[in-house]
């Protein structure tokens, strides 16, 4: 038998098509998985402010009705924060931030401000707040509150 003398050697690693198709089939996973997690986010901020309105605007109509220094309380509405108050607004005022993932708009008949009568708890205006997940539009929430002072998610 002839045997060859020459030994044949194997580079050790990875060649660089290697690399390549293995950056790509991660970057399409990655792909796939990311818009996934924005999602998530967004279901999670739109119910969590969701409770939030609902939580500071029933805090605004207890303090209203347990008549603490005979003066209603109300709560101001922005896009971005929630701002409680007694009184007039400017005075002992609470602010609760709100997701930066989500819009707030108001109906007409409701206002920015929405306003408990001392004692009974009336609101001012009645109407609804639509909590919407900015990068879902589809994806919403309402909240209606009655001239009664009754707070309902809907």
């Amino acid at each position: 038998m002839w045997r060859n003398s020459k030994k044949q050697t194997y580079n050790q690693g990875f060649s660089i098509l290697e690399l390549v198709i293995v950056l790509a089939v991660i970057s399409i996973l990655v792909s796939m998985i990311v818009p996934s997690f924005g999602k998530v986010g967004g279901s999670e901020a739109l119910d969590t402010t969701t409770v939030s309105i609902i939580a500071v605007l029933n805090e605004a109509k207890s303090q209203a009705v347990s008549s603490q220094n005979a003066t209603s309380s109300g709560v101001r509405i922005f896009n971005n924060k929630l701002v409680s108050f007694k009184g007039n607004y400017g005075n002992l005022n609470k602010e609760t931030s709100l997701s930066n993932l989500i819009g707030i708009s108001t109906s007409t008949g409701l206002g920015a401000d929405i306003i408990f009568s001392n004692v009974t708890g009336e609101s001012n205006a009645s109407g609804t707040i639509t909590i919407t997940v900015l990068r879902e539009p589809t994806k919403t929430n309402t909240i209606r509150i009655y001239s009664t002072g009754v707070i309902e998610k809907n």
